[in-house]
């Protein structure tokens, strides 16, 4: 049990960080293609930086989600981590 939660613990710090960088790279990917409308269609893009950082966030949240699905199918993982918040809904009754 110890090891799992090691295992779960290890896992979400590295993928904190992969999130990180994938975040840094959509973000500064978009404000690059922002910075070529408004070279070419003038400076009243200006307004388009900060849908830019939020786009670049949803982004990197989507492709670290399907990331992070892909490693733990690749990499047999679901049995080596564990749930570190378990659901607080009862179980539901059998009758």
């Amino acid at each position: 049990m110890k090891n799992k939660k090691l295992n779960t613990i290890l896992f979400i710090l590295c993928g904190t960080v992969v999130n990180l960088l994938l975040a840094i790279v959509c973000i500064v990917t978009l404000l690059i293609a922002v910075h070529w409308l408004v070279v070419f269609f003038g400076p009243n893009l200006r307004s388009m930086i900060p849908f830019a950082l939020i786009g670049g966030i949803i982004i990197a949240m989507i492709i670290y989600q399907r990331l992070t699905r892909w490693v733990v199918d690749r990499f047999n993982l679901a049995d080596k981590l564990t749930n570190l918040f378990p659901s607080r809904k009862a179980p539901p009754k059998q009758d």
